[in-house]
């Protein structure tokens, strides 16, 4: 995977700087991952501690990083992160792990190798748009980042407490990028945690407009295949990203 430039000159021809080496590439997952959470902070999502990223590590590729439980979002650094284990176990790092964390995220790192950050949330329009358990209407430009890359998890388990629902969870996302976890909330996945974390922005985005606007006229397929053309790609969800990084926090280096 790459490095992204959240800090450096950031133009409309961004790419991710690939990372020297195997540790430059974890300090750029965990930095990411600590950068999602204060981005959620911003918006006051996770004050009650739901909700979370993780990180796949990428030496020891069964294993993921997240933070660790009771470090409030804002406060996210590369260095209250903690890695977990196929098993749960915290093996490096200091703290425990919300078990719905594991039990969600486990599964869907297992089931699909191309996957290095995926997000879960409880936000503002994210949950309330679940609790219809349909896709996300192909209704903005943000909904057509998840042209046939979404799905839907009918289970009503809105509490996560055992690996089983996460394999199930998994299994409704298939290959796709958003899964609407019925009566629950959204998660999105990416090939990094930065693209991960603005494609979440982008789907908490179309629930936006799909709740305000609930009769609001659909875009027809061939619309929507034609805008994911442009808000579909990965290097897409890295800019959301970038963009985020630099709009709602006033100090990226304090991540570390």
């Amino acid at each position: 995977m790459s490095q992204p430039n959240t800090l450096g000159e950031f133009s409309l021809n961004s790419t991710p700087t690939p990372a020297s080496d195997l540790e430059a590439e974890r300090l750029t997952r965990k930095r990411e991952a600590a950068l999602g959470y204060r981005i959620m902070a911003s918006w006051g999502w996770g004050a009650d501690g739901s909700g979370h990223i993780t990180a796949r590590d990428p030496e020891h590729t069964d294993c993921f990083w997240l933070l660790a439980y009771g470090i409030p979002f804002d406060q996210a650094t590369v260095n209250n992160l903690v890695l977990v284990n196929e098993q749960g176990e915290v093996i490096q790092g200091n703290g425990e792990i919300n078990p719905a964390a594991f039990y969600i995220h486990a599964p869907i790192h297992a089931h699909r190798p191309d996957v290095i950050g995926a997000i879960h949330a409880h936000t503002p329009y994210g949950t309330p748009y679940s609790a219809l358990a349909e896709p996300l209407a192909m209704s903005s430009q943000e909904a057509a980042a998840f042209y046939q890359l979404q799905s839907v998890f009918h289970g009503e388990e809105v509490n996560v407490t055992d690996l089983a629902t996460g394999q199930r969870i998994a299994e409704a996302l298939g290959p796709g990028r958003l899964v609407v976890l019925a009566n629950h909330g959204f998660l999105t996945v990416g090939s990094s945690v930065a693209s991960a974390v603005g494609f979440y922005l982008n789907a908490e985005r179309a629930a936006e407009v799909c709740i305000k606007a609930p009769l609001g006229r659909e875009i027809s397929p061939e619309s929507a295949a034609k805008a994911h053309e442009s808000v579909g790609p990965e290097l897409h969800g890295w800019h959301v990203f970038q963009w985020l990084v630099r709009s709602r926090l006033s100090d990226p280096c304090a991540v570390g």
